[in-house]
């Protein structure tokens, strides 16, 4: 399933990209192609909890113009089809990963024990990268945990 909010969240930032708000953006076509409410409002959670938002607008944070750009080694090359190599960067591109995160994602591609690591075998580990890591922008929960108290 978190495969499948990474799509919608590449949907949602390609958007993103053409200066809509994100109650402009028409959630229609994701619907057809079988996608659920319940997915949907986890990549719009997913947005708002790691991107800010101001005023219905999420800021892209533009990785390739302030940095320098990230190159694929020959080895990370080797282990990835050319097109997961694209859709990594794409995902780099759109700021849906960092650079901690890019490394992340190259660090459990290189030790998965593939040859050729395809779009959704990398769309997974991505996943696995996205969800697990903590909120850049609010230092929150929702949630307590069993040693915690109230006072």
């Amino acid at each position: 399933m978190k495969e499948r909010i990474v799509e919608i969240l590449v949907f949602l930032m390609s958007e993103i990209e053409t200066d809509k708000r994100l109650n402009e953006i028409d959630l229609g076509g994701l619907k057809e192609k079988g996608y659920t409410q319940s997915e949907i409002s986890a990549a719009f959670s997913w947005l708002y909890d790691n991107l800010p938002v101001h005023e219905g607008r999420i800021t892209l944070q533009g990785n390739a113009s302030r940095e320098s750009r990230r190159q694929l080694h020959d080895a990370e090359k080797l282990i990835m089809t050319t097109a997961a190599q694209g859709y990594l960067m794409q995902l780099y591109e759109l700021g849906l990963i960092d650079n901690r995160d890019m490394e992340g994602v190259l660090d459990r591609a290189m030790t998965a024990g593939f040859e050729k690591l395809t779009t959704g075998e990398i769309q997974e580990i991505v996943a696995a990268v996205l969800f697990t890591k903590t909120n850049r922008w609010h230092e929150r929960r929702f949630t307590m945990n069993n040693n915690d108290t109230i006072h």
